[in-house]
């Protein structure tokens, strides 16, 4: 027969395992939850490892080691986004924008995503616009991102939403790209599924990242300005070495011309001098034939002589008129275009002495009746003896006036005007005559000849000089209309 169990001690057999049930209920809970935890220590200490600072000093050398191989900046930007996405724990996407000349707009040039579409953001407009205006880096999160976000248009929104997961964002890090103070774009990590592992301390690494994209893209652009200065040198030189060229051509023509005046000085004086003589010569041959008869057999000879004096006198005649230019050579001649030539003939020559050109024509002016080429060494001659006078540098001045001597008779009045140490007193009086010459290397013939040829032309010229102050030479020709 089997014994039977108190009533009262099976109740508190049950009320036991029904405190161990409990018991052990909660203990599984508190394991649970201390699996959850370490599952979440897990999953955060593999995203802090990209976080590593040895990665990161590895990441921004190997930025360095590209800028050294490859001089495309797009490639650098590129791999400025693709290490910020990989190094910041928590980044769901990371964007790179460039301003533009006038500093007004923003344009995306760098993304994550590796698709880049035609994005412009205002330069103060959202986030972007808060980095490229910040002096410093900042991580802005919660009602202030929210703010930045409000900012953009629906347009900008849908393209952020297929480079930045999840959108919107609630943290972002921002970054200018600035060099020697000069705002060159902006840099924009936003943070996605782990925003909250954005921190403060990782300012200093997104600057450093900016700040790499903006030595490269200041170093492309440095290398841009290169090439177009190195570009506009070789025009210059190229239009130096065809200014030198046109003004050594007009300089052997000048030195042509005062040859060939020489010889015109020359054969007028020694004409005038035979000329005198020679028609003596003639009256007397003709005398003494009136005195012989007829049949004289002298008369044979006075004839030839007669001739060959005739002969001597036409010779005469021609040399007078040696380097008098004909009437055929004149045509109509714009005085002002004319100067405007020479001065850009001379202007390289010019600006190698530090001589600046200034010039006040007449408009207007009615042409003249002239010989262009013969004016246009007067002119260059003038210019030249100009610089001359000016070895350290000066101001040349060239105006034109039309003017009344009476009224039928109007002529063009031409000053061309230096800054240079003058002519001495003694030296005045004899400027224009041939080879009379106060240069080492000089001929004495450049103002005899533009005397000369001014003088066939029917007008003037003068020279009004004080030393160390300048000289204004003065030129007058008639219009010939």
């Amino acid at each position: 027969m089997k014994a039977r169990i108190p009533f009262r001690h099976a109740q508190s057999s049950n009320r036991r395992l029904r405190s161990a049930l409990m018991a052990s209920t909660e203990h599984a809970d508190q394991l649970a939850q201390q699996v959850a935890v370490l599952e979440a220590q897990l999953s955060a200490s593999r995203l802090t490892s990209a976080a590593d600072p040895q990665r990161r000093m590895s990441a921004l050398l190997a930025i360095c080691s590209a800028m050294l191989i490859t001089h495309e900046v797009g490639q650098i930007l590129q791999l400025v986004v693709n290490d910020g996405i990989a190094l910041f724990p928590g980044a769901g996407g990371a964007l790179l924008f460039l301003a533009n000349d006038d500093q007004t707009l923003l344009t995306l040039c760098a993304a994550s995503t590796g698709t880049i579409p035609h994005l412009t953001i205002r330069t103060n407009q959202s986030a972007p616009g808060q980095a490229y205006q910040a002096p410093r880096p900042m991580l802005v999160v919660g009602p202030e991102l929210e703010q930045l976000l409000d900012d953009l248009e629906p347009q900008q929104i849908e393209a952020m939403t297929d480079m930045v997961s999840p959108w919107p964002p609630v943290s972002a890090l921002l970054a200018p790209l600035r060099f020697e103070q000069q705002r060159i774009g902006a840099l924009v990590l936003y943070g996605g599924t782990h925003a909250h592992m954005l921190h403060p301390r990782d300012l200093t690494f997104v600057q450093a990242l900016a700040d790499l994209a903006a030595v490269a893209v200041a170093e492309q652009r440095a290398q841009a300005r290169a090439t177009s200065l190195q570009n506009d040198l070789d025009r210059s030189q190229t239009l130096h070495a065809e200014a030198r060229a046109r003004l050594d051509a007009a300089q052997a023509q000048l030195l042509q011309s005062a040859k060939l005046a020489a010889v015109g000085e020359l054969a007028a004086s020694v004409a005038h001098e035979i000329n005198n003589p020679l028609y003596a010569a003639r009256n007397s041959l003709y005398l003494v034939e009136q005195d012989l008869p007829p049949e004289a057999p002298q008369r044979q000879f006075l004839g030839i002589a007669q001739t060959e004096l005739a002969r001597i006198a036409r010779i005469i005649t021609r040399m007078r008129e040696f380097y008098r230019p004909t009437r055929k050579e004149l045509e109509p001649t714009n005085i002002n275009e004319l100067l405007s030539e020479t001065i850009e003939l001379v202007h390289t020559h010019l600006r190698h002495g530090q001589v600046t050109v200034a010039s006040d024509f007449e408009p207007n002016l009615p042409p003249l009746i002239a010989h262009a080429d013969q004016l246009r060494q007067v002119f260059l001659n003038l210019m030249l003896n100009a610089c001359d006078a000016m070895p350290n540098g000066g101001r040349l001045m060239i105006n034109t006036k039309l003017q009344h001597k009476d009224q039928h008779t109007p002529f063009v009045l031409i000053h061309i005007i230096d800054t240079g140490t003058g002519i001495a007193p003694e030296h005045r009086p004899h400027l224009f005559e041939p080879f009379y010459t106060t240069k080492p290397q000089g001929t004495g013939l450049g103002l005899a000849i533009s005397a000369h040829i001014v003088t066939q032309h029917g007008g003037t010229i003068s020279v009004d000089s004080t030393l160390g102050v300048g000289s204004t030479f003065t030129i007058t020709v008639p219009i010939n209309t």
